[in-house]
C-alpha cells in the first residue's frame, strides 16, 4: 500500500468547463473527500467547474498556462501524488509525464473509440489501470487485463428538493422537453427540431435547449436555427445558451430528449432520471443499458425524428405515463447510478494500482 496514511490522487481534468466528463471528474473528487483519500484536482485553466470545486470543498490547483508541463511536473514534486488519475483521451501528455517520473497512471476513458484496437492497446500498454465507461468500449480491450468498466454516476442530493428555473418554469407550455448539451452534429439536436416540425399542430409542447455550439459548430447552430424560421418553429424553442444550473432545467422540465448519433455514456440521462424525468435517447453507445424502453423511457434509432415525435406526444398526452417513467428512472439511478457505488468501484482500481 502507499506509504501515506491518506493517499494521495492526483486527478488531471482535461476541461475546466461543466461539459459531462470534468463535472464527472469533479464529483469523484468531492466523493473521495469523505473517503481515506487525499485528491487534489488540476485544471488547464481557470473555468466554471471552479465554483463547484469550492462549493463541494475539494482541494484543486490551476495550471499557469494550459499544457505547461513545467508547472505540472512541479504539482507532481511538490503534492507527490501515489497515482495520478488522467481524465479523458483528449491530452495524452499528463500520461506520459507521469510515467517519466514513475508515478502510476489511472487513464480514465470517456471517449467513443470505434473500432480502433491499435489505439485501445496502446492506452493500455500506458497506463497502469485504464477506467471505461460503457460496456461497448470494453469489448474493444477484451483481452487487457487492466481495463475495468465503472459507469458513470451522479450525487443524487444536488437533484433533490431543487428549485425551477425561473425563466424556464414561464415558458407558456404544458410539457417542456428539454435538450441539454453541446450543439454539435453528432448531438443531434437537428432530429428534435425536426420532431417539433411533427407536432406542429401539438401547441402545447415547447423545447428548451441548455447549451451551445463550440466556434467549430457555429454552422450547424446556424442550420438548426434556419430550419426553425423556415417551419415557423422558433418561437417554440427556447435557446438559452450555456447553463450552469442543469439541476434547476431539468426541475423545470417534463422530458428530456437526447437524440445522439454517437455517445459513449450520456450522462446527461442518467442526471435527468435523477431527476425523476422520462427521457427519449439514441440507441447507441451505452444507452440501451441505460434507458429501459418501456420502463424509464423510449428509445429510438439514430436520426429517427419520426419516433421522436411519437414518444413525445405518448408522454405528453399521460401524465400517469410520465410520472411512471420518472419514478422507475429515479429508482435505476439509485440502484445502479449513484455517487457512493462509483467511488467505492474506484477506490478498488487504485487499491489495486496501490498493492502493484
Amino acid at each position: 500500500m502507499s506509504a501515506h496514511a491518506h493517499p494521495r490522487i492526483l486527478l488531471v481534468s482535461h476541461n475546466s468547463n461543466l461539459s459531462g466528463a470534468p463535472i464527472s471528474l469533479a464529483q469523484l473528487a468531492k466523493g473521495l473527500v469523505f473517503r481515506d483519500f487525499s485528491p487534489l484536482l488540476v485544471l488547464p485553466k481557470p473555468g466554471p467547474i471552479e465554483k463547484f470545486l469550492k462549493q463541494w470543498k475539494v482541494e484543486y490547483v490551476v495550471l499557469k498556462r494550459p499544457n505547461d508541463v513545467i508547472d505540472f511536473l512541479r504539482i507532481v514534486r511538490h503534492f507527490k501524488p501515489d497515482v495520478v488519475h488522467v481524465n479523458s483521451l483528449v491530452k495524452t501528455w499528463p500520461v506520459l509525464v507521469s510515467r517519466c517520473v514513475r508515478k502510476p497512471v489511472v487513464w480514465h476513458v470517456r471517449e467513443y473509440l470505434g473500432e480502433k484496437r491499435a489505439y485501445a492497446w496502446l492506452i493500455h500498454m500506458l497506463a497502469n489501470r485504464v477506467i471505461l465507461i460503457s460496456k461497448q468500449q470494453f469489448q474493444l480491450f477484451q483481452g487487457m487485463k487492466r481495463a475495468v468498466v465503472v459507469p458513470n454516476a451522479v450525487d443524487l442530493t444536488l437533484y433533490k428538493n431543487v428549485v425551477p428555473a425561473d425563466d424556464i418554469r414561464k415558458v407558456p407550455a404544458h410539457t417542456i422537453v428539454c435538450y441539454i448539451g453541446s450543439i454539435e452534429p453528432r448531438k443531434g439536436l437537428i432530429e428534435l427540431a425536426r420532431a417539433a416540425q411533427h407536432l406542429k399542430n401539438v401547441p402545447n409542447i415547447h423545447f428548451v435547449v441548455a447549451g451551445d455550439a463550440p466556434k467549430i459548430h457555429m454552422m450547424y447552430k446556424q442550420e438548426i436555427v434556419d430550419y426553425l424560421k423556415k417551419n415557423s418553429l422558433l418561437d417554440r424553442f427556447h435557446l438559452l445558451g450555456f447553463r450552469e444550473d442543469v439541476p434547476q432545467v431539468l426541475a423545470a422540465s417534463d422530458i428530456l430528449c437526447h437524440p445522439v448519433y454517437i455517445e459513449a455514456f450520456g450522462r446527461v440521462i442518467v442526471e435527468a432520471m435523477a431527476s425523476k424525468l422520462p427521457v427519449i435517447a439514441s440507441r447507441v453507445g451505452e444507452i440501451p443499458s441505460i434507458v429501459e424502453n418501456g420502463k424509464t423511457g423510449f428509445l429510438v434509432n439514430p436520426g429517427d425524428h419520426r419516433g421522436i415525435a411519437d414518444a413525445l406526444l405518448r408522454i405528453a398526452e399521460n401524465k400517469a405515463l410520465k410520472n411512471e417513467l420518472g419514478r422507475n428512472g429515479y429508482e435505476s439511478v439509485k440502484r445502479r447510478f449513484c455517487l457512493d457505488t462509483h467511488v467505492d468501484k474506484i477506490e478498488e482500481v487504485y487499491a489495486d494500482v496501490l498493492d502493484g
